[in-house]
C-alpha cells in the first residue's frame, strides 16, 4: 500500500508549507534519508528527508503550491504501483489549500513570470529579492557571488542575502548569463524587486544591457507580483569546501541534513564525500560508504584566517570623522519587533535569590584539574534543567489558548552574536552530563556566531538562561523568549560578606533572577522553582541523583 509523505512540522507555529522544488520525479528510486523536496519555512529553505525506502509514485502537491502541516505530498510505492489505494486522503490539500496559496500570491504564474520579464521590459529574466519569512519586507544584499558577465546554471548560488537569524543564499532557476545587478552590495531591497536580470541561454547578452537604463523604473512593478519565481534560498555554508565534494559551480557544498548530522557526529569531514543524489548531492549512502572506506576529517584552517583578517580600523591621533549612519541588520529589526510585541504583550513578573557558589565552583575546579572543560554556565544549565523537571508547573508553554506541559527538558542558552542574540536549545539538558552539556554548547555557540544554526538547533525550549556574569554583571533583569514562559538572569560569582551561623564569613555569591509569564506561571510556583535551584547549585552533589 502506498505510503504518504506528510508535510513536516519545523517549528512550533508553523501551520503551513510552501514546496519550492522536487528534488526526486515520479518513477525515482527513494532510500531512507535522501532528500525529495525543498520546502519553505519563516526563516530559511529546508529539505525533506524520506524515512522509508521505495518509488516516488505520485506528487500530490506540485512546486509553488502550499500543503498543510500533516498533509500528503507525495506517496511512496512499490515500483509500478499506483497510489490509488493510498490517494484518498491526496486531493483534500490540494483542495483546501489550492485557494489559500492562490489568494496571496498567485503561486502558478511563478513559473511563467520570467518569460513576460524578458519581452515586455527587454530585461531578460529577473531574479526577484525572495521572501524568507512571512513578516520580511526587505533584504539586504551582503555579497555578489557572480559579477555581470558571468555565465549563470540553474541551481548556483548567485548572491548571499541577510536574515534575521542567518545569511542565505539566493540560487538562479534558470540558465544564462548575469547581464546586470540593479542591487549593489549593502543595499535593500523590497521582497519581490529584481535583484538582478539574467539573459537566457541562447540569446545575446550585449542586446539587453542598453535596454536596462530606461526600463528599470518599470521592472519592480511587472515583477512583484511573482516574488517567488525570482530564485531559491538555502542556508550559507561558511566552512571551506573542496571543489570535488558533490557541490555545484564554486566547490560550494550540497548534503541532506541527515547526512550532515552523520558525517558530523562521525567526524567526518563532509566536504571530502563524493556525492550521488540528485545535482551531486551527499546523501546518507555516500557517508556510510566514506565511513566504510576510513576517510579522515580534514583540518580546516579557514576560520582562523578569517579572524586573523579582522583587524580593526586604526586612525590617526586627533582626528574626529563624522558619525557613521548604519542601517539596522535584519536581526536587530526583528529583535526589536518580537521585544517590542513581548514586553506589552507578555504580563512579566520577577523574582531574586542569591547563590552560595562555593561547592559549584569546587567541582569546576576539580574538573579542570582532571582536563575536563566544564564551567559554571553548564553547571547552572544543568541544574537548571534538573530544577525544571522537578517544578513541572514550570515546564510549560501558552500556544493560542492552550498551555503546553512538556514531558521533555530543553534548555536554551543565550549567545551574543555581532548583530545581536540567538538562543540555541540543549536537548534533555536533565538527562545529560556536564562534559556533554559543555561539548554541546560550546559546539552551538560556535556556530551561532557563524550563523550556521539550523532552525531545529534554536527553536523551541521550556527556559532559557541568560549568563552575563562574565561580563561583569551582578544582577539584571531579561525578557522571556517567547514563546517559552520562563528566563533566568545569572550575574557574575563574587565575593561578598554573608553571615552563617552568626558569624561573618565570606562566600562566593551569585544572583539568580527569574522572568515569568504571569499567564501560565504564578509567584509561588515561581519561588519553588528558584528554591529547587538554589538547593541543587548550593549542593551540587545532588546533581547526581
Amino acid at each position: 500500500m502506498a505510503t504518504p509523505i506528510q508535510m513536516p512540522s519545523l517549528s512550533p507555529t508553523m501551520k503551513e508549507g510552501k514546496i519550492v522544488k522536487w528534488l526526486k520525479k515520479v518513477g525515482d528510486k527513494i532510500s531512507s534519508g535522501d532528500a525529495i523536496a525543498e520546502v519553505e519555512t519563516d526563516k530559511s529553505n529546508l529539505e525533506v528527508e524520506a524515512f522509508d525506502d521505495g518509488y516516488l509514485i505520485q506528487i500530490a502537491v506540485p512546486e509553488g503550491e502550499v500543503a498543510a502541516v500533516g498533509s500528503p505530498i507525495g506517496f511512496l510505492g512499490a515500483k509500478g504501483e499506483k497510489a490509488t489505494s493510498g490517494a484518498p486522503s491526496a486531493p483534500a490539500p490540494q483542495k483546501t489549500e489550492a485557494p489559500k496559496a492562490a489568494a496571496p500570491a498567485a503561486p502558478k504564474p511563478p513559473e511563467q513570470a520570467p518569460a513576460p520579464a524578458a519581452s515586455g521590459a527587454g530585461e531578460g529574466i529577473a531574479i526577484l529579492m525572495p521572501s524568507l519569512s512571512p513578516t520580511m519586507t526587505e533584504g539586504k544584499i551582503v555579497k555578489w557571488l557572480k559579477k555581470e558577465g558571468d555565465k549563470v546554471s540553474s541551481g548556483d548560488a548567485i548572491a548571499e542575502v541577510e536574515t534575521d537569524k542567518s545569511n542565505l543564499e539566493v540560487e538562479a532557476y534558470d540558465d544564462g548569463t548575469l547581464a546586470r545587478i540593479t542591487v549593489r552590495d549593502g543595499d535593500m531591497a523590497k521582497v519581490g524587486a529584481p535583484i538582478a536580470f539574467l539573459t537566457p541561454k541562447g540569446a545575446k547578452a550585449g542586446a539587453s544591457a542598453p535596454a536596462a537604463a530606461p526600463q528599470a523604473p518599470t521592472a519592480p512593478a511587472a515583477a512583484a507580483p511573482s516574488a517567488p519565481a525570482g530564485g531559491q534560498v538555502v542556508p550559507l555554508r561558511r566552512e571551506p569546501q573542496a571543489q570535488a565534494a558533490g557541490g555545484g559551480a564554486g566547490g560550494r557544498l550540497r548534503a541532506s541534513p541527515l547526512a550532515k548530522r552523520m558525517a558530523q557526529d562521525r567526524g567526518l569531514d563532509i566536504s571530502q564525500v563524493r556525492g550521488t543524489g540528485p545535482l551531486g548531492r551527499v546523501v546518507k549512502r555516500d557517508v556510510e560508504q566514506a565511513l566504510g572506506q576510513g576517510l579522515a576529517k580534514a583540518p580546516a584552517p579557514a576560520p582562523a584566517a578569517k579572524k586573523a583578517g579582522a583587524q580593526p580600523e586604526v586612525r590617526a591621533f586627533g582626528t574626529r570623522p563624522e558619525p557613521q549612519a548604519v542601517p539596522m541588520s535584519s536581526m536587530r529589526k526583528v529583535i526589536g519587533q518580537r521585544m517590542s510585541e513581548v514586553k506589552p504583550g507578555v504580563p512579566h513578573f520577577y523574582l531574586t535569590v542569591e547563590v552560595e557558589m562555593d561547592a559549584a565552583v569546587k567541582i569546576r575546579e576539580e574538573a579542570k584539574a582532571l582536563d575536563l572543560k566544564v564551567s559554571v554556565n553548564d553547571i547552572i544549565v544543568k541544574a537548571s534543567a534538573i530544577a525544571l523537571r522537578r517544578s513541572p508547573k514550570m515546564n510549560v508553554s501558552l500556544q493560542g489558548d492552550q498551555v503546553l506541559h512538556f514531558g521533555t527538558v530543553d534548555v536554551g542558552i543565550a549567545v551574543a552574536i555581532e548583530d545581536g542574540l540567538i538562543t540555541p536549545i540543549i536537548r534533555d539538558a536533565d538527562l545529560k552530563g556536564l562534559q556533554a552539556i559543555s561539548a554541546e554548547s560550546r559546539d552551538m555557540a560556535e556556530r551561532a556566531r557563524k550563523r550556521s544554526l539550523k532552525p531545529a538547533e534554536y527553536t523551541g525550549g521550556s527556559l532559557t538562561v541568560s549568563n552575563l556574569g562574565m561580563y561583569g554583571i551582578d544582577q539584571f533583569i531579561a525578557v522571556i523568549n517567547p514563546p517559552q514562559s520562563a528566563i533566568i538572569a545569572v550575574g557574575a560569582v563574587a565575593e561578598k560578606a554573608v553571615v552563617r551561623d552568626g558569624q561573618l564569613a565570606v562566600r562566593k555569591m551569585m544572583t539568580v533572577t527569574l522572568s515569568g509569564d504571569h499567564r501560565v506561571i504564578d509567584g509561588a510556583t515561581g519561588a519553588e522553582y528558584l528554591r529547587e535551584l538554589k538547593g541543587l547549585l548550593e549542593h551540587p552533589s545532588r546533581l547526581l541523583f
